[in-house]
């Protein structure tokens, strides 16, 4: 039972994010009025090999949770839904295409998964089943209706400007709850909470959340990460320092993945500007890497101006070790165009990374309303095994 007034929380999702190309105006529109829309293919890190105890299904799903895709198939194939495997959920409103992967025992039940709604494109075996991250990234092509006769050249002048160094590498509101509510309990979490509380956001909105509830408690320690790191990438915007390279920032290798403290800003500019390494911003936690200097300063600002510290996040370890995430991600391929229905756009991004956030960029800033979705109930964008907490 909950009882008392509700803890008085400072953070809430970041709204709207900022835009790098807020000086270019926008095309504005409307997302996803038919789930057709808004298509997306996993690009996968590995092909299956032809041979093993697994069975990989090609799978497209139109309109389907990725929890409800998960739950259909293990009814249909008799089996645990601890036996299927995926690199990452995907939007529900939408129709995607990725590999999920099965005990090859089931492939002569494979027939049953076709429903309305959902396809078995391919099916071939593999040596290991296929775990959540097994992804390269997603392509996506998305249809924005209601745009003016200039959409077109608005949308290509800003995807001129994102490809030269990349669009800002923001988590997108799903991560954050439906209302803020699992950045609510991640709060909570910092805070020592374990059980039943209620939580006030400051636009006064409560949340009663059971913190007992480990898949919670999961997303949760995700998402007060995942605003903290966006709240860094914006006050570097702020400071004009999102494409620039400072004194004790920590670059990663795109290469390798090798992660260094810059001590030549010059030779380290020119590697970001060529794609030669990313700089990155916090996902707090106690194992994660620290940057010097500047660059660590900002950082420990942006926490101080929420009343938290990096000890504050030794009570989520745990479910939260800590890591680094670029601060920019990069567009593969992006195109626009027309069609009967609006404008098109189709590009690639890397795992993790949020459509939404690019087309945040795209269709606004606008006179009044710049970004409308037909629907709210959005799942991840970008690759990772997450879905909004109700």
């Amino acid at each position: 039972m909950l009882d008392g007034a509700p803890h008085d929380c400072p953070l809430e999702p970041l709204h709207p994010l900022p835009r790098l190309t807020a000086g270019l105006a926008g095309c504005g529109g409307q997302l996803r009025v038919l789930p057709e829309d808004f298509e997306v293919e996993e690009i996968p890190l590995y092909e299956p090999s032809g041979v093993g105890d697994h069975l990989y299904l090609w799978i497209e799903k139109i309109d389907v949770a990725g929890e409800t895709l998960r739950r259909h198939i293990a009814r249909a194939l008799d089996i645990s839904g601890m036996d299927i495997g995926m690199a990452g959920l995907k939007d529900r409103r939408a129709v995607t295409r990725q590999w999920i992967s099965v005990p090859k025992s089931a492939e002569s039940k494979v027939s049953r998964i076709e429903d309305g709604r959902i396809r078995v494109l391919d099916a071939r075996p593999h040596r290991n089943k296929l775990r959540t991250g097994h992804l390269t990234g997603n392509r996506f092509r998305l249809r924005v209706r209601g745009v003016g006769a200039d959409a077109e050249t608005l949308v290509a002048a800003k995807l001129q400007r994102l490809a030269a160094l990349g669009m800002p590498n923001f988590y997108g509101a799903q991560r954050m709850g439906h209302g803020g509510s699992t950045l609510a309990a991640g709060w909570a979490l910092l805070r020592g909470y374990s059980r039943l509380v209620r939580v006030r956001m400051p636009d006064e909105t409560v949340h009663s959340l059971n913190l007992s509830d480990r898949p919670l408690r999961r997303l949760a320690a995700s998402a007060v990460q995942s605003e903290v790191f966006n709240r860094t990438v914006a006050r570097r915007m702020e400071l004009g320092l999102l494409e620039t390279v400072i004194e004790g920032d920590l670059c990663q290798k795109t290469d390798t993945g090798g992660m260094f403290v810059t001590d030549d800003l010059l030779r380290e500019q020119r590697r970001l500007e060529t794609a030669a390494i990313d700089v990155t911003a916090p996902m707090w936690g106690p194992k994660m890497m620290r940057p010097d200097g500047q660059a660590s300063r900002i950082e420990l600002e942006v926490l101080a101006a929420f009343g938290l510290t990096e000890v504050d996040f030794a009570a989520i370890g745990n479910l939260a070790p800590g890591t680094r995430r670029a601060m920019l991600c990069r567009l593969g391929d992006p195109q626009v165009g027309r069609d009967d229905a609006g404008l098109t756009v189709a590009f690639s991004l890397p795992a993790g990374s949020f459509a939404t956030v690019l087309l945040h960029e795209l269709m606004g800033p606008v006179a009044g309303e710049d970004l409308v979705e037909a629907d709210e109930d959005v799942g991840q964008e970008g690759g990772e095994a997450v879905e909004p907490c109700a």
